[in-house]
């Protein structure tokens, strides 16, 4: 299971907004199951969630983490700041 690795933990605290907008939360795990069950726990906490399949996905979430950090401290754009996929639900 890999879910809210792209989400800095002040959006976790600030109930799951960054810029007052809901972040998006990628759940990725072999078990479908778990990850709807994972996917509504986010949106029940604020999110959006997009389910992103099976672990093979979760290499992808990591770059994706990557740009996030970079952009929030190595470029100053602070915690604030969340990638977001609008259109996927």
């Amino acid at each position: 299971m890999k879910a809210f690795n792209t989400v800095f933990a002040s959006v976790l605290q600030n109930e799951g907004k960054a810029a007052g907008q809901p972040a998006t939360v990628f759940v990725a795990s072999d078990d479908a199951d778990a990850r709807q069950s994972v996917a509504a726990r986010a949106k029940s906490a604020g999110f959006r969630s997009v389910e992103t399949g099976g672990l093979a996905s979760a290499r992808y979430l990591e770059p994706v983490a990557g740009l996030n950090i970079a952009l929030g401290y190595g470029l100053g754009h602070g915690t604030d700041i969340a990638p977001t996929w609008q259109g996927i639900a």
